[in-house]
């Protein structure tokens, strides 16, 4: 059998394709895997958290420890319990998504999908993803 030149042009194509769609999502299962395990390696605290550019509502955080998990829980502890609630990260967009289901504030202001904007293995920072909301998250590591 004879391969032509096209022939050959086409498996050579569609080869480099299959191989560049493995590639890429082997590239998301690492970086989802990356962002899972700094998450879940040790408890975080909010050492700063604004709304509408000038109101700064950190101290409503304070005592609260997090604690995500690989399931997608995280816990939200205080001296006087914990409050559970769920969290997806996602590497394609760069932003993790919160959901205290039922909380009241300052749990509540947690809610919602957050744009990381610069990230440490023991710190990031957030906005919104929603541009109708004006905040500033930032989360460290507890040492």
């Amino acid at each position: 059998m004879k391969w032509s030149h096209a022939s050959f042009i086409y498996i050579l194509l569609s080869v480099a394709i299959s191989a560049s769609i493995s590639c890429k999502k082997i590239k998301e299962e690492i970086g989802t895997q990356y962002i899972i395990k700094v998450m879940t390696d040790g408890k975080w605290i909010v050492e700063k958290f604004t709304e509408n550019e000038t109101d700064d509502v950190t101290a409503m955080f304070e005592g609260y420890e997090f604690q995500f998990t690989a399931d997608g829980k995280v816990f939200g502890y205080k001296s006087n319990g914990e409050q559970q609630g769920t969290w997806v990260g996602n590497t394609n967009d760069l932003t993790i998504t919160a959901n205290f289901s039922g909380a009241d504030d300052p749990l509540k202001k947690l809610n919602g999908v957050w744009k990381i904007s610069n990230n440490t293995t023991k710190s990031l920072n957030a906005t919104p993803f929603n541009s109708s909301r004006v905040a500033f998250l930032k989360l460290v590591k507890k040492s």
